[in-house]
């Protein structure tokens, strides 16, 4: 996650179609992987469509609240206003821009959209309704229920869901201390964010028969409907998947590492637990020469070391390699139906 489809903006060809979140059993017969993919692909159709459906139509059904003015206050042209680094939930934080010598101390903020809410027992500070922000909970609730195409693929039992895979994913970041020059904060908004479109799509394959630019299309208007559920602090996490998707930043680099650190530490945890060691290998073939980070690389090199000493020790061997459907082209998949039937 190319343009973007049904008269929506323009979407640019950002990042890379990774083959690593999608594989398929390896003593699968030959074909087995690409009509497992589609039959993936039509039956979360209906799903999507219906979750599309339920989702405009309580935007609608519901009262957008009015927009609540700012109080004036004696200080005010020596306030600036300022947001919270971790926006997601951030409010206006008033900070005075200059101190009462006297006092020794900043003169009293300006009170932000929840201080005048309490008081005067109004509306908290959003251009949508409390209807739209419980729809916003429910698709958040999504990810913590889907799984991850790739082991359902694959037959993986107990596997992870998406949300458990961003959450690691954050949790990682607090591996910074500020040497690295990276914002952590972001870092974490990043890894947060990233695959929160899969709410609405699902967490899209090369196995599932769609193209890059669909791929792309449809998680970019994924977020935006998602995003209006919360405004204004939607336009925050659409900057985020943005970043994310175009690569270009430094923290987004760090995160699509950590992206692929997660999954091939997962892989290599379900080879421990099912007693298969080195039967995923295609998802560290996957990643193989992809990672940039330094510390990453490190992380990454302890696991193939691990990995290697313990299937030595069983003398397991690698299966043989599993192509990976090249979907640069127009999708076979149209309408969740495989277009060629």
């Amino acid at each position: 996650s190319s343009n973007h489809s049904h008269g929506h903006t323009v979407i640019p060809n950002h990042g890379e179609f990774e083959s690593e979140s999608a594989q398929v059993e390896i003593n699968q017969k030959p074909g087995k992987q690409d009509i497992a993919g589609q039959q993936f692909a039509r039956n979360r159709k209906p799903r999507i469509q219906d979750l599309h459906r339920n989702l405009h139509t309580q935007s609608a059904s519901t009262p957008s609240l009015p927009q609540q003015p700012q109080p004036s206050h004696p200080h005010q042209q020596q306030t600036t206003t300022k947001f919270a680094m971790s926006s997601l939930a951030a409010e206006p934080l008033e900070v005075s821009g200059t101190a009462d010598p006297s006092a020794g101390a900043p003169l009293p903020r300006e009170p932000n959209c929840h201080d005048v809410a309490s008081s005067a027992g109004k509306k908290p500070c959003f251009s949508t309704g409390l209807g739209e922000i419980l729809q916003f909970m429910e698709l958040i609730g999504n990810l913590k229920h889907t799984k991850r195409t790739g082991w359902v693929l694959r037959d993986v039992n107990d596997c992870e869901s998406i949300s458990g895979h961003m959450y690691r994913m954050s949790m990682l970041t607090f591996l910074l201390d500020g040497s690295e020059g990276l914002n952590q904060i972001r870092c974490m908004e990043l890894a947060l964010v990233h695959d929160l479109a899969e709410s609405l799509v699902g967490d899209i394959t090369p196995f599932c028969g769609v193209s890059k630019d669909e791929k792309r299309a449809m998680e970019f208007k994924a977020m935006e409907d998602i995003c209006k559920l919360i405004e204004p602090r939607g336009k925050r996490i659409m900057e985020l998947f943005e970043e994310y998707e175009h690569g270009q930043s430094a923290e987004s680099k760090f995160v699509k590492d950590l992206d692929r650190l997660d999954m091939v530490m997962q892989a290599f945890e379900y080879e421990k637990r099912d007693n298969c060691l080195l039967k995923h290998q295609e998802f560290f073939d996957s990643t193989e020469g992809k990672f940039n980070h330094p510390f990453v690389k490190k992380l990454v090199n302890e696991i193939y070391e691990q990995r290697d000493v313990l299937a030595k020790a069983k003398g397991a061997t690698p299966p043989p390699a599993i192509e990976v459907p090249n979907m640069e082209g127009p999708s076979k998949v149209a309408n969740g139906h495989d277009s060629s039937s």
